[in-house]
């Protein structure tokens, strides 16, 4: 039996502190406070002191030594360097924000066996994911990962690593707990393509200096947004600006550009810049400088504040107040949900018998859409009198049933018809005619609910999958001709294992039903970050079984549910307070949606 050896880091024994990158691994369920609503970044990075080969150490160990110093992230690896020979020190450029390939656990490490004048170590563990060079996370669960050294003997007959794999010469192999550990997320911000608000783009950044990390943000900013984001979104920082310095002092930080940014637009830039650096602790407001020049833009003054910029937020509410629910009523109308748990009928006309209704205030319209009773077809029309609620689209196949319908930020009307061969996306552009989407990534594929961020950009979606309704991340992409594609979906929340329904929560966070394990016989709610930070569960709302939910920016999340074989709403007490028992349930109808 070969002898293994098993990757145990100098600071295995530490807890990740809060605020530290958390990537999804299966069961990475906490109870407390939504991760987005507090999630300090200020704790310290914990640091490990690299240790040199020693001499006589075995090739098996020398691999082993290798992979913890590569994980210090100190003075260019300088430790780490000392394990290879001059041939692959000159091979390996992992640089300042290196490709990782994240390890599920330990790595085990296999005895040395000699091929072809070498000696060759085995690197066997499960793969959870990889962090590119520009910080964008992509899960990979479940899968088998084994990397091989080889190694020779230098003139000191001193075992160094002669080659690694090709995936690793410019990147690393870490486990989970060396990025929680390393790495922070935080988000960029960039604008959807017509500039009206800024979109979040989570980045993984090593914390190697927490001083630092101001600037290292700022420079990540004008890199430009993920591969993954950047052709959904544009960024107003012209070609070839150079940041020369951020200086924090009394809660403002100074952001100097070179000159190239005089050409881009100020108030955007500055937008951009405060909302991107707004969570850390040490930064409040934020001044623009570029080539020494002082600028004020959008005539508020030399210093701004991330409020400066609110009408950029995609999370404000457009109509009516945050707390403003409907619902589906025991008479199929939409109803208006009021506090002391009486609803009001809308002033709808026509077809209003709505099943899982949806709406939307923008351009001063108030309009709302829905399904009929068996799915086939979608409904719209204004939700407070003007033009009746009727048909708009209709499945093209005899067994296709759409999703419950979504809008944009432009007023656009989304829907996906899922039939036995797969799936189309359909989208009605204000009041013309639906067009099914051509490049629909997920055309393969049932899809069980579909929903647009607010910002008109991101999109999140259940995809049957085997035996499982998965969650998936996807984006729209609007070309120069104006052509549409959506796609990119990646995972979100792999230890959700059945998702029955979702809701857009906030910017940055969905609120979704769904069960962790295949065993358990109810779905429960949780609040899911997108940049892939642990899941919240926000307590089983009923006895019954849940069967939609809705969310808002700021406010309480609803439920419908079916008790006692009545159709009830089931809310939250209280923002602040997300135990078991802080849910109110009434009969008063079922698919809660809210305005905004």
């Amino acid at each position: 039996m070969r002898a293994r050896l098993r990757l145990t880091a100098a600071v295995a024994a530490l807890a990740c502190l809060a605020g530290c990158a958390s990537v999804p691994s299966g069961g990475r369920v906490t109870s407390g406070r939504p991760a987005e609503r507090a999630e300090p970044i200020a704790e310290p990075y914990v640091r490990v002191v690299p240790v040199s080969p020693r001499p006589g150490w075995a090739p098996d160990k020398i691999v082993k030594g290798f992979l913890i110093a590569s994980s210090a992230f100190n003075d260019d690896y300088k430790v780490a360097r000392q394990y290879l020979t001059s041939s692959a020190d000159a091979a390996w450029r992992p640089g300042p924000r290196p490709q990782v390939i994240v390890l599920d656990g330990e790595p085990i490490i296999s005895a040395p066996r000699e091929a072809g004048g070498e000696m060759l170590v085995e690197v066997t563990a499960t793969r959870l994911g990889h962090i590119g060079s520009d910080g964008q996370y992509t899960a990979q669960p479940g899968g088998a990962y084994t990397a091989t050294f080889a190694l020779q003997s230098n003139s000191a007959g001193q075992w160094r690593i002669s080659r690694m794999p090709a995936e690793l010469r410019d990147g690393l192999l870490l486990s989970q707990s060396d990025v929680d550990r390393v790495f922070r997320v935080l988000n960029l911000y960039f604008f959807d393509p017509d500039g009206k608000v800024l979109v979040p783009n989570a980045v993984f950044l090593p914390l190697v200096n927490r001083q630092r990390l101001a600037r290292q943000l700022v420079a990540a900013l004008l890199a430009g947004p993920t591969t993954w984001l950047k052709p959904a979104v544009r960024s107003y920082f012209p070609s070839g600006t150079r940041l020369q310095d951020v200086d924090i002092s009394d809660g403002v930080a100074t952001v100097s550009l070179s000159a190239e940014a005089y050409r881009g637009d100020h108030e955007r830039m500055s937008a951009q810049l405060t909302w991107t650096l707004q969570r850390l602790p040490e930064v409040r407001r934020v001044r623009l400088q570029i080539d020494g020049d002082a600028i004020e833009p959008g005539g508020v003054g030399p210093i701004q504040a991330p409020e400066d910029w609110e009408e950029y937020n995609s999370d404000t509410s457009e109509g009516g107040t945050e707390e403003t629910v409907y619902l589906r009523g025991p008479d199929g109308r939409p109803h208006q949900l009021h506090d002391n748990d009486v609803t009001t009928p809308a002033n709808t006309s026509g077809r209003d018998r709505l099943h899982r209704p949806a709406l939307s205030p923008h351009d001063g319209r108030s309009r709302i859409a829905g399904l009929n009773a068996d799915g086939d077809t979608v409904l719209s029309g204004d939700l407070l009198g003007g033009t009746p609620i009727r048909p708009v689209m209709w499945a093209e196949h005899s067994d296709g049933r759409f999703t419950p319908p979504s809008w944009d930020l432009r007023g656009w009307l989304w829907s996906v018809e899922s039939f036995s061969g797969g799936s189309s996306l359909w989208l009605r552009q204000r009041d013309r005619q639906p067009v099914r989407i051509r490049q629909w990534e997920l055309s393969g594929h049932r899809v069980v609910a579909f929903r647009v961020a607010r910002d008109g950009v991101r999109v999140a979606a259940i995809v049957k999958i085997g035996g499982s309704r998965q969650l998936r991340l996807g984006r729209i992409v609007r070309d120069a001709k104006g052509v549409i594609s959506v796609g990119g979906f990646l995972p979100i929340s792999p230890e959700l294992v059945d998702v029955t329904d979702l809701a857009w929560g906030d910017s940055t966070s969905l609120a979704v039903l769904g069960r962790t394990k295949p065993t358990e016989t109810q779905v429960t709610p949780y609040w899911v970050p997108v940049n892939g930070g642990d899941i919240l569960p926000v307590g089983t709302a009923s006895q019954g079984e849940a069967e939609s939910i809705t969310a808002a920016p700021g406010s309480r999340i609803v439920i419908g549910a079916r008790i006692n074989g009545e159709d009830n709403i089931c809310r939250q007490s209280s923002l602040r307070d997300w135990r078991f028992d802080q849910w109110k349930c009434a009969p008063l109808g079922s698919d809660p949606t809210y305005w905004s």
